[in-house]
């Protein structure tokens, strides 16, 4: 373990942890993303970046930076778009005064939102896009602040590569067109992941120390 992660475990230690149900949605972001600022450890390579995966998530699948990643309980969906990353679209996100709740992220030149969307009986979508990377998952509403705190370290952690990202776009490897995945739409009511309260073949191995107890 870096003498970096082993200095955050004891300060976690110290201070009880995070104590993540008494914390709001501002400071669950605020909290990720400054612990993210602090960790350079990735244990995850992929098409253009790479990122930390904390411990309590798994990688399913990995297929033209569209992730599938399981928790205990929920599926999670990570889209990384590249394209954006590279042309540096800005931030077209308005806050939904209709939604559950609805924030714009903002973190020096980085930029996102959180918006959860009641989808039916206690059942929420949460759409967290942060650094031009997209996370989506369906929880239960006691789940919400654990499931966002996976989601926003993850997203806080992930570094491009960009001289890998500006080759792959000259050869066209990404093969992108305007259908693909919009990161900056959200889906609201109209969602395309499923609930899954259930992942019976989930096993963890990734070694390192995670950001949620």
């Amino acid at each position: 373990m870096k003498k970096g992660l082993f200095l955050l475990l004891i300060l976690f230690l110290i201070t009880g942890c995070k104590n993540i149900n008494k914390s709001s949605y501002e400071d669950l972001i605020a909290s990720g993303l400054y612990e993210n600022d602090k960790i350079s450890f990735k244990n995850k390579t992929s098409q253009g970046y790479s990122y930390y995966l904390p411990k309590g998530l798994i990688v399913e699948e990995d297929l033209n930076n569209n992730v599938t990643l399981k928790s205990e309980k929920y599926n999670m969906y990570l889209y990384v778009d590249i394209i954006s990353y590279y042309h540096k679209v800005e931030d077209t996100y308005k806050e939904n005064k209709k939604s559950f709740y609805s924030k714009k992220i903002k973190n020096g030149d980085k930029f996102g939102y959180l918006e959860i969307n009641l989808i039916e009986n206690d059942k929420y979508l949460i759409e967290i896009m942060y650094n031009y990377a997209k996370i989506e998952v369906i929880v239960n509403n006691k789940d919400i602040k654990e499931m966002l705190s996976y989601a926003i370290s993850l997203l806080g952690s992930i570094s491009y590569n960009d001289k890998i990202i500006e080759n792959m776009v000259g050869e066209d490897i990404l093969n992108y067109n305007e259908n693909e995945y919009n990161i900056f739409d959200t889906a609201g009511n109209d969602y395309r992941i499923n609930y899954d309260e259930t992942n019976e073949n989930y096993t963890n191995d990734v070694p390192d120390t995670d950001l949620i107890n």
